[in-house]
């Protein structure tokens, strides 16, 4: 399928929409990174090859944007999602956020601050609470630590890193040596916070459309598993309303995504951290979720792209 790529860099909006060539209006999909920064092309491309248009929007770490995932305006996406309104090939009414890793904690936390724009989630290895920012010059620092998110010029309320203890010098020299580590076990025991926990928590009952939620068994850079476990608890706890669904790959890791956006040539690369699976567990755990992705789209969309 031809597609067409249209670059977006404006003070509003930073960000690269693929869709089909020909025909539409198209229904859209908004799709944000994690920590890696920028605009996750690939995976916009992939989407649009199916049919949809999708937009890979970068919010941090390009041009004029904040440089690091700290205290990002949820507002900024207001204007994004202005533009593809204004969009005369783009179906402006049918919007689903797709997210990966940090990308998955923003998209929840947009469908369920924007329910009147967003129709839709799809969260691959996300988290279902607000976490602290990561600066890569601060990487743990819990006494400095500021939300990655704010609304309404206010910061969100966040889980602070764990406190680094004795027990923690010898990985943290490996993380310094270069070596790669594992962040799981910090934030498990972050979690043990409740009250920080209960507070910081993503209110995705509010989202007003079906959500998908994609997990790995073996991630070894947070527990998205069980964040997925623990958001399903919420949903039926709070009567949500729309389709719901969890998909886990156990022994997939933190790099399951979109088939062939996370590793392979072009693939952001992530030396020091240790992200659980294999490539093959990785790319078969991709392979596997995307016709339901895909299924999931149409459905989230209520007709069929064409």
């Amino acid at each position: 399928m031809q597609l067409k790529r249209v670059r977006v860099h404006s003070e509003q909006v930073h960000g690269v929409l693929y869709m089909p060539a020909s025909g539409g209006p198209r229904p859209t999909a908004v799709v944000v990174g994690g920590s890696e920064g920028g605009a996750p092309e690939r995976a916009a491309a992939a989407l649009a090859s199916e049919g949809f248009a999708a937009m890979a929007v970068a919010y941090f770490g390009v041009g004029a944007l904040p440089r690091e995932l700290e205290e990002i305006p949820l507002e900024y996406f207001t204007g994004v999602f202005a533009w593809l309104a204004g969009r005369s090939e783009l179906a402006g009414d049918r919007l689903v956020i797709v997210g990966r890793s940090r990308g998955a904690e923003l998209a929840l936390l947009l469908a369920s601050r924007f329910p009147e724009v967003v129709t839709g989630v799809i969260a691959y290895v996300p988290s279902c609470l607000v976490w602290q920012s990561a600066p890569s010059s601060q990487l743990m620092a819990r006494a400095t630590a500021r939300s990655s998110w704010t609304f309404e010029g206010k910061p969100l309320p966040f889980v602070p890193a764990a406190a680094v203890t004795a027990e923690d010098s010898d990985t943290f020299a490996r993380f310094i040596a270069g070596q790669p580590i594992a962040f799981r076990p910090f934030f498990e025991r972050a979690m043990r916070e409740h009250d920080a926990v209960a507070e910081a928590a993503i209110a995705i009952e509010n989202i007003a459309g079906p959500i998908l939620l994609i997990s790995a068994g073996d991630d070894q850079l947070w527990p998205s598993q069980a964040f997925c476990e623990m958001a399903l608890a919420r949903l039926e706890a709070r009567g949500h309303r729309f389709a719901h669904r969890h998909l886990c790959y156990e022994a997939a890791g933190h790099l399951l995504g979109i088939p062939g956006t996370m590793y392979g040539p072009g693939a952001p690369r992530f030396p020091s951290l240790h992200m659980g699976g294999s490539l093959s567990a990785d790319d078969q755990a991709s392979k596997a979720s995307w016709p339901v992705v895909v299924d999931f789209l149409h459905t989230a969309f209520g007709a069929r792209a064409r």
